[in-house]
């Protein structure tokens, strides 16, 4: 009977033996976003300011135009697991700061 209660008891523990934790995503660099289909889906055209925009998702890689328009772009670092490539958001902001347009493209 001993033997069959320690097979019984190892049986039991080995359940609850523990699974290695998956590895965390690397940390975003300076003008990435874990994913650029979301964060158009959060913006609203004609009504985010570019401010909304820095606050939510930090710095982005700027152009300044001469019309007083502004571009700015968030690369989306390609995921190993599952595998997926990259992107990259472009926001167009009006001379007053707002939200005129968004585009997402699959990085180069």
């Amino acid at each position: 009977m001993r033997p069959f209660l320690f097979s019984l008891v190892l049986v039991l523990l080995s359940g609850c033996a523990m699974h290695p934790p998956e590895p965390a995503e690397p940390p975003l660099k300076l003008g990435e976003v874990r994913s650029a289909h979301a964060v158009e889906e959060a913006l609203a055209v004609g009504k985010t300011k570019k401010s909304d925009v820095r606050d939510a998702f930090g710095p982005a890689t700027a152009v300044d135009f001469a019309s007083g328009y502004e571009v700015w772009v968030y690369r989306q670092p390609p995921r190993e697991k599952p595998p997926a490539p990259g992107a990259e958001l472009v926001l167009l902001f009006d001379p007053g700061g707002v939200l005129a347009k968004t585009r997402v493209a699959p990085r180069p």
